[in-house]
């Protein structure tokens, strides 16, 4: 059982009047030669929320486009933050004089809905994933404390129906957040041996009876196997929360594996986990484009390398994640070098389904691969000359949403790619498409 300092990626946003260029572009054009013809049509009222810089940086921002208004004007901004899992609410945390200010957004109009101060240097940033956490419904909030060394770890539990401070958690030793049970009753934790492979335990904590359970979670087919070592590139979660999809790298040993955390614990502690190990390739160095996306019945997970050129479907079982196994797998040519630029760049969000569940598209070094999800098979490339980093489908799945850090967001019409429209902005940096809301 095998995972480590988890950098989950999540939604990061800042504040900022950011424009963006958006760019429709054909299968295959390139940024200098795209065509200006009409693309397909944007689905009314469609909003795409961009991640603006890396997603690990403090500068980073989402900022809102309404494609169909034929503009690369934002349609609004929002501070850094986290959101909930319908993402209408966006709740960010600033630190000022030892006290902590949250506050929370509608993210459909950009407004402010409340803010409040509690007691104490705490912040959202930190170790990737492991900044902060939030429960689905946006209820619980638990911030890291601002500058804490390896010695000590201590965090806040934020109510923001309450509006107040829950309690504050101080533990001996190096901890990182990972999860929050939908029900704000335990708080799952990676406990950092630091050691020279950089080992972690999983742990969790009573949020009730307010203590460390005793229990390291396990792989109960891996009884024995208490250590996890590894990073986390990219996460799913269940509808209702309760269960959390990471996918973990361990470049050292060329290895790759989906963790399966069930987070509502019974009345006897939390349950175990399970890992289920991922196809590797020649290059443990571009492990790290593996991506992860769900089927839109629950019944798939999809994990993708568009770089090393594999695919592999988890079928999913429930509650008996022991069932939980890779159903099929399948490799394809790839047919990229990488160059000194992809040595720096991060997928957030690499891969999308289609609305039918039929069509699984995934970053490659170049162009996006477009992957029939019933024996994942290879079906055609898509921009093929574009360095992308996140993908995502307009919510009638015409429209192909892709973003390029260096060029700006390109849609292409997936019925007839040959077909595009180009509008130039004030293109920044759009590292990865956060959400689609129709």
């Amino acid at each position: 059982m095998k995972t480590t300092k988890a950098p989950q990626m999540r939604s990061l946003l800042a504040s900022g009047a950011l424009a963006l260029s958006i760019m429709l572009a054909a299968c295959g054009v390139s940024a200098g030669s795209r065509s200006t013809k009409t693309a397909s049509p944007v689905p009314a009222g469609e909003v795409v929320y961009i991640v603006n810089g890396p997603y690990s940086s403090s500068a980073a921002g989402i900022v809102a486009l309404r494609p169909a208004n034929g503009t690369a004007s934002p349609l609004l901004t929002l501070p850094m933050g986290l959101t909930t899992q319908d993402h209408q609410r966006l709740y960010a945390a600033t630190t000022a004089n030892g006290h902590t200010s949250i506050s929370a957004y509608d993210t459909r109009t950009g407004a402010k809905l409340s803010t409040f101060t509690i007691a104490g240097a705490y912040a959202m940033d930190g170790r990737g994933y492991a900044g902060a956490v939030i429960s689905p419904d946006g209820r619980w909030l638990v911030l890291r404390q601002a500058g804490q060394a390896e010695t000590g770890s201590g965090f806040a539990v934020v109510d923001t129906q309450a509006r107040t401070l829950a309690q504050t958690i101080s533990l001996p030793g190096d901890f990182d957040l990972d999860a929050i049970s939908p029900n704000g009753a335990m708080l799952y934790l990676l406990q950092n041996l630091n050691d020279a492979d950089h080992h972690y335990y999983v742990r969790a904590y009573d949020l009730n009876g307010r203590h460390l359970l005793d229990t390291i979670i396990v792989d109960k087919s891996e009884i024995n196997e208490t250590k996890m070592v590894g990073t986390a590139v990219t996460r799913q979660m269940s509808d209702d929360g309760g269960m959390a999809y990471t996918l973990y790298i361990d470049p050292a040993h060329n290895h790759a594996f989906v963790h399966i955390l069930p987070l509502a614990a019974g009345p006897d502690g939390p349950p175990f986990a399970r890992c289920v190990d991922l196809p590797s390739g020649a290059s443990a160095d571009l492990l790290r484009f593996y991506t992860l996306t769900r089927s839109p019945d629950g019944a798939y997970l999809y994990a993708a390398n568009g770089a090393l050129g594999v695919v592999a479907a988890i079928g999913l079982h429930g509650d008996n994640i022991y069932e939980d196994n890779v159903e099929m797998t399948n490799r394809f040519d790839a047919t990229a070098n990488a160059t000194a630029t992809d040595a720096a760049r991060t997928l957030y969000h690499g891969a999308a389904l289609s609305p039918d569940g039929q069509t699984l598209y995934v970053a490659g070094l170049r162009g996006v691969w477009a992957i029939r999800a019933s024996d994942l098979h290879v079906q055609r490339a898509y921009a093929a000359d574009e360095a992308f980093t996140s993908v995502a489908l307009s919510a009638n799945g015409k429209l192909l949403y892709a973003t390029d850090p260096a060029h700006g967001l390109l849609a292409i019409a997936l019925a007839a790619p040959q077909s595009a429209q180009s509008l130039w902005g004030e293109a920044q940096s759009p590292w990865g498409i956060a959400w689609v809301s129709a």
